[in-house]
């Protein structure tokens, strides 16, 4: 979990940078000013992303997670070091992680509805050998729908 929190808050001014490189090179100026103005808030609104830009919408969902998990973690982390059950706290810090992803991810409805067309074969390989931004988001989807059944089930 450290390695993780670590990983993500080392990364998220490398993935402001590519986002506003992204910006810049695709004549968006008025995006990448606004990113760079402030970083958190700055980022479009997923509902804005076009289907087709996978790349733009895998960059500002990264952004998002790296923002919000590192505290989730740090939190699981000291209830950890307080001795409580290992279990418990892994099954609380999954559920906040689906809580945390379906939120970032519920303005990609388009993105979604690719996973009900998609044969389980298919999303099998994405989930063990993603290729490319496209991939990646539909892993997360994937992950997201599995995780909701999971959690519907246990309530």
């Amino acid at each position: 979990m450290l390695t993780y929190r670590i990983h993500l808050e080392n990364s998220f001014d490398d993935t402001i940078d590519e986002i506003v490189n992204y910006y810049i090179n695709n004549n968006q100026k008025l995006d990448a000013d606004r990113v760079i103005e402030d970083p958190i808030n700055g980022l479009k609104n997923l509902n804005d992303v076009s289907y087709e830009n996978s790349y733009e919408a895998y960059l500002i969902t990264q952004i998002k997670l790296c923002i919000l998990l590192p505290n989730v973690i740090e939190e699981h982390i000291r209830m950890l070091n307080v001795d409580e059950d290992i279990d418990s706290v892994l099954e609380l810090f999954e559920l906040r992680v689906y809580d945390i992803k379906k939120d970032i991810y519920s303005n990609l409805g388009e993105w979604e509805l690719i996973l009900d067309h998609i044969d389980d074969e298919r999303i099998s390989k994405i989930c063990s050998n993603p290729k490319g931004h496209g991939d990646l988001l539909l892993k997360e989807l994937f992950w997201i729908k599995k995780c909701g059944k999971k959690h519907a089930k246990n309530v």
